[in-house]
């Protein structure tokens, strides 16, 4: 009951800090100018410094073939929940190539990072940190490439040559965010840390802006909305449930066989089951994608995460 209790509290502050964000919007200190550059400055700057500062401020880091075996079966994680958030969008009636790409991205990608981080170690502890940051490349990987197509219109016919398409995808691989997961793994190989050092104290000081501007981006977008119109379609509430324990579950049932280390499958797991990456709408604001259904999955999953990641928490404990 302790893991239950110690889940649901790290959620409630983060719907907490989603509510200072309607606040915020409806008193006017924040608007879709200010939403959108603090969003560049969340992906761009302090998302990948989180990232790198959970290395550097990290004294029990795993050996090499521990990161290895996250990083694989990571990999595999996410390509069963590609294929799951692929398939299940094109059988939902008349929506538009904007609309099924939006819900792709809810069913495919969970806030791993600044939601997920700090809850993997209220769950499992400091190290699951660490492991949740090597899950987090493989999720840049998708998020960057899959999930950017998605946001922006899946299911276009319009035929972009092959190598147009690779340009294209190593310009948005070449990120901040994606970066810094490569450096993390690095300097976690070669054991480098610097935990109450200069460096360290700098990364994680710039990190620690992630969680509230993430949630204050969340909540100000939220508030443009009126309840009535984020709760009142099922749709939202399918996709927002296959999220949070129908990929999840899918994952705990099939990866158990093969992962022999609890932590390891507890991270992947738990940390499927996540709300809706922030990042979606960031993606949408700058894209112009399906803000309102992002919006909607966003808004669903936060509120019932309060109750579904405890649960799986129980389930991987």
């Amino acid at each position: 009951m302790e893991v239950f209790t110690h889940a649901a509290f790290q959620m409630l502050i983060l719907t907490l800090l989603a509510v200072a964000g309607v606040l915020a919007r409806k008193l006017d200190f924040m608007n879709g100018e200010f939403d959108t550059m603090l969003s560049r400055l969340v992906m761009n700057f302090s998302l990948p410094a989180l990232m790198v500062s959970s290395v550097l401020n990290n004294t029990g880091l795993p050996g090499i073939g521990t990161i290895m075996e996250i990083l694989i079966f990571s990999i595999i994680a996410y390509l069963i929940m590609m294929i799951v958030a692929f398939l299940l969008p094109r059988i939902y009636p008349k929506l538009s190539p904007a609309s099924r790409g939006a819900h792709a991205f809810i069913v495919g990608f969970g806030n791993t990072s600044f939601v997920g981080l700090p809850i993997l170690s209220a769950i499992f502890g400091p190290t699951a940190v660490f492991y949740g940051v090597i899950n987090n490349i493989p999720f840049n990987l998708f998020a960057f490439t899959c999930g950017v197509s998605m946001i922006k219109g899946a299911g276009t016919k319009t035929k972009v040559p092959l190598k147009r398409r690779i340009r294209k995808v190593a310009r948005d691989l070449a990120n901040p965010c994606m970066l810094s997961c490569f450096l993390a793994l690095i300097l976690a190989a070669f054991g480098i840390t610097d935990k109450g050092g200069l460096v360290g104290s700098t990364f994680a000081y710039i990190g620690q802006l992630t969680v509230p501007a993430s949630m204050l981006i969340i909540g100000s977008t939220l508030a443009t909305m009126k309840p009535k119109d984020m709760l009142n379609q099922v749709l939202p509430y399918i996709s927002s449930l296959v999220r949070l324990l129908g990929v999840p579950v899918l994952l705990w049932l099939i990866l158990r066989w093969f992962i022999t280390d609890p932590l390891i499958l507890g991270v992947i797991v738990v940390g499927a089951g996540m709300p809706v990456a922030s990042m979606g709408i960031m993606f949408a604001l700058m894209h112009d994608g399906d803000i309102r259904s992002v919006s909607q999955g966003t808004f669903i999953t936060t509120v019932l995460a309060l109750v579904t990641i405890p649960v799986l928490a129980l389930l991987v404990k």
